[in-house]
């Protein structure tokens, strides 16, 4: 189960709670990765910048905790944790 704060999305978007049941899945991760790109032509509005953060914190917390599951094009950039900090010189 993700640790991150998901009841305002749920509240908002009740049918994004099937991200619990799908959770440590390749498909959760899909799931969550469609959710984040534009892919209805145009006509998709967007989330909420509330929604969309707790989106993309999903997606990271997914990806930190299944780094299997993680097969995107940039690979794996936060699996050393969610603070990129100790990355700028």
């Amino acid at each position: 189960m993700p640790k991150t704060d998901t009841s305002r999305l749920y509240a908002d978007h009740p049918h994004l709670a099937k991200i619990e049941e799908m959770w440590g899945t390749r498909s959760c991760r899909d799931f969550i990765s469609q959710l984040m790109s534009e892919t209805r032509g145009g006509t998709r509005q967007g989330f909420a910048p509330e929604n969309a953060s707790t989106l993309l914190r999903l997606l990271m917390e997914h990806d930190i905790e299944f780094p299997a599951l993680d097969d995107s094009a940039g690979g794996k950039w936060w699996a050393g944790g969610l603070d990129r900090s100790r990355d700028v010189e």
